[in-house]
């Protein structure tokens, strides 16, 4: 069976699959008189949401022109290439589909979205028009929870980041006090105060994640915000 290819980073929709094909060889059919086929490497080129537009070209053929350097295929897809020559798995690019299971998609609607050509959440989110209507009555909720994770993953991202900002900013104000020349006392309450400021301006998810990333234990579920600013403080 013909395994996935890697998604072109330049249309995520679009997924190149190489493979072994017999082609005739025309000059030698006409010369023999009769069909002449030979085993050539070819790339067969899918298009996300369409289920009869799928091209194939020899890896040696035009692609296009970049000055005086003539593109081929191969090259425009080299790691794939790479890949296929290697013998290794030819899989998609993006986020596997399966991981939408916690947004509800169905087994079905996987299968549906493979047979469309559809190998990531991220070319699902991308699909538009002809290409989106043809997943069928599920185009539009199957668009909608692959955009939702993107969103969600994007918003985690962006915790992770407040997160640094904020732990950087605990360390710079800890450093502008010269707790050397500060008696112990003084100094504990220095860093407790600042500790007290930053770490209650977190959120709990916030918190929750600074704590996992700091003991790599994840706290316990059931406590709140002043526990977990506690926790955090005495760490």
């Amino acid at each position: 069976m013909v395994q996935v290819a890697e998604i072109d980073v330049r249309d995520i929709t679009v997924t190149p699959v190489f493979r072994w094909m017999d082609i005739e060889n025309i000059p030698k059919s006409e010369s023999a008189g009769h069909l002449v086929k030979e085993n050539r490497e070819v790339v067969q080129v899918r298009f996300a949401g369409s289920n009869n537009y799928s091209p194939i070209f020899p890896v040696n053929a035009f692609w296009k022109r970049e000055g005086n350097n003539t593109i081929t295929y191969a090259e425009r897809w080299s790691d794939q290439y790479r890949q296929f020559k290697e013998g290794n798995p030819q899989e998609a690019s993006g986020t596997p589909l399966e991981m939408l299971r916690s947004h509800g998609v169905t087994p079905e609607q996987l299968s549906l979205c493979r047979a469309m050509k559809v190998y990531s959440i991220e070319a699902l989110a991308a699909l538009e028009g002809p290409n989106l209507k043809n997943l069928g009555m599920a185009s539009n909720s199957l668009k909608a929870m692959a955009q939702k994770f993107i969103e969600d993953r994007s918003g985690g991202a962006g915790a992770l980041a407040r997160i640094a900002e904020l732990e950087a900013q605990i360390a710079a104000m800890r450093n502008v006090v010269p707790l050397d020349e500060t008696p112990p006392e003084e100094a504990q309450e220095v860093v407790e105060a600042v500790d007290e400021m930053m770490f209650g301006a977190m959120t709990e998810d916030e918190l929750r994640q600074h704590l996992f990333e700091v003991t790599g234990t994840k706290p316990d579920g059931r406590l709140g915000h002043a526990a977990l600013v506690n926790l955090a403080k005495g760490l």
